[in-house]
């Protein structure tokens, strides 16, 4: 199976925004913000699985974005940074505190409370936006994920700050997992300048 890709291309992530923007103008009521996800995603490096479970109380008006890892179990304090913060809440205003951010409509069968979307659900939507931008890589949840560290890292953020966030053993993995390709080390030689 092939590995999820981040979005390399600033155009088709501004893309991705654009498009994410133009559905939430016509959303009715009670439907998920696609540029919530997607801003979330972008900017937290955080997985769906942990997105997916904040409520509005844990993001509006919050500097950091504090979780414990569903899969890790570990604690994590994300500063989300200023355009973010004024995205989400934007996107978050007039919405009841406990909430989820990605609330589903559905409600779950034994104790009929509503729910967070499913991991599928976000996966519908983030593929719907990327096929709408052109992307043609393979795009999954984890690309949220990803698309924040490869552009850390191309804006220089030290692979061990990287490895850090990630939780990884290696910088190996971290190159792996970020799709550090060779047209990325080609541009690295033609910055070189002695």
């Amino acid at each position: 199976m092939k590995a999820v890709q981040p979005i390399r291309d600033m155009e088709l992530l501004d893309k991705c925004l654009f498009i994410a923007r133009e559905h939430d103008k016509n959303r009715k009521k009670g439907e998920v913000s696609w540029e919530l996800l997607l801003i979330v995603g972008f900017n937290t490096s955080l997985r769906i699985s942990d997105i997916r479970r904040f409520k509005v109380k844990d993001l509006r008006g919050k500097d950091y974005a504090e979780i414990k890892a569903q899969k890790t179990g570990k604690e994590a304090r994300i500063l989300i940074n200023p355009h973010a913060r004024r995205v989400i809440n934007r996107l978050l205003a007039g919405r009841p505190g406990d909430e989820y951010i990605l609330q589903s409509k559905q409600r779950d069968a034994a104790t009929h409370k509503v729910r967070p979307i499913t991991r599928q659900r976000a996966y519908q939507i983030i593929n719907t936006i990327a096929k709408k931008a052109g992307i043609q890589d393979h795009i999954g949840c984890h690309t949220l994920r990803k698309t924040f560290g490869y552009h850390a890292w191309k804006q220089s953020v030290p692979p061990a700050m990287l490895m850090d966030i990630y939780n990884h053993s290696s910088y190996q993995i971290t190159k792996r997992y970020l799709g550090i390709d060779q047209d990325d080390k080609d541009q690295v030689f033609e910055k070189i300048r002695l």
